[in-house]
Formats: C-alpha cells, structure tokens, sequence
C-alpha cells in the first residue's frame, strides 16, 4: 500500500497558501449592506426584517404596501434574498409560481436599476424597495430597515 507523507515543510506551504485563497477571495454579496427604502408620504415610518420578508413574498403586508424589485441577475437582489428573505432565487421563484397559479397575490414590480427604483420611490407613496446602502437618496425618500 503505497502512503503519501507530506514533509512539514509541504504542509506548511499548502495551509499557507489555502489561507491566502480564502483572504484574497472578495466578500460575499450576502455581506454587503442594504437599504429599505419608501416615499417620506407613505403610510409607515419603519420595518423589521419580519415584516419586509412579509412584503416580498406576498403576505399580509403586502396589500398595503406594493414591492418594488430589481432584475434576477442582479447581485444586490440576490444579496436581499439571501440576508433578508432567507431564500436562494430559484425557491422564491418556485413560490411564486404557487402563489400565481392559485391567484393568491402577484410578484413585486420590476425595475432595471436602482436609479430606477430610487425614481419610482421618490414619485410613489406606499411602495418600497431595497438598494444598496451607498446609493445616495434624495431628500423625500427615508430608510425604513437596514441590514
């Protein structure tokens, strides 16, 4: 039986250079801060995390507020769905199938950029969104959750 022996030598050459791979690796999406965002002339000043997860994916709240979300391929969505919703896109994508085909609610609205999003909010009142916490805001637009 042949025995493969590494020297310590080579293994301190591998644990070194695994660690370098690790710290040269760039930060997850899922670290990067966020910003849930509505109108000053909407019917709510502030959310939990609860709460915006019940706005997304079609629950209670969500009648009263309408989402507003950014294109599947985006990164800052898939932040958001990873640290606020808790899911991956492909199982929010599968509940929303079932939620469409028995009529129970509707996706939230897309937008390409978060220009975009950050336009639509400052002209419409009980609507939210989330944007990448370094987005600048203009003055009619207020942060109701951050993570």
């Amino acid at each position: 039986m042949n025995v493969f022996i590494l020297s310590h030598r080579q293994l301190r050459i591998i644990a070194l250079a695994v660690f370098m791979l690790i710290t040269t690796i760039p930060h997850s999406y899922a670290e990067a801060s966020l910003y849930i965002i509505t109108n000053q002339n909407s019917d709510i000043s502030e959310l939990s995390s609860n709460e915006v997860r019940q706005i997304y994916m079609g629950g209670t709240l969500s009648r009263k507020l309408n989402a507003i979300s950014l294109p599947v391929d985006s990164s800052i969505r898939k932040n958001f769905n990873v640290s606020i919703i808790g899911l991956t896109e492909n199982r929010i994508q599968s509940y929303w199938a079932q939620l469409f085909f028995t009529g129970r609610s509707s996706r939230p609205k897309e937008l390409k950029t978060v220009n975009e999003v950050v336009d639509y909010i400052s002209s419409e009142v009980n609507v939210v969104a989330y944007v990448p916490a370094n987005v600048e805001l203009p003055s009619n637009v207020v942060v109701l959750f951050q993570r």
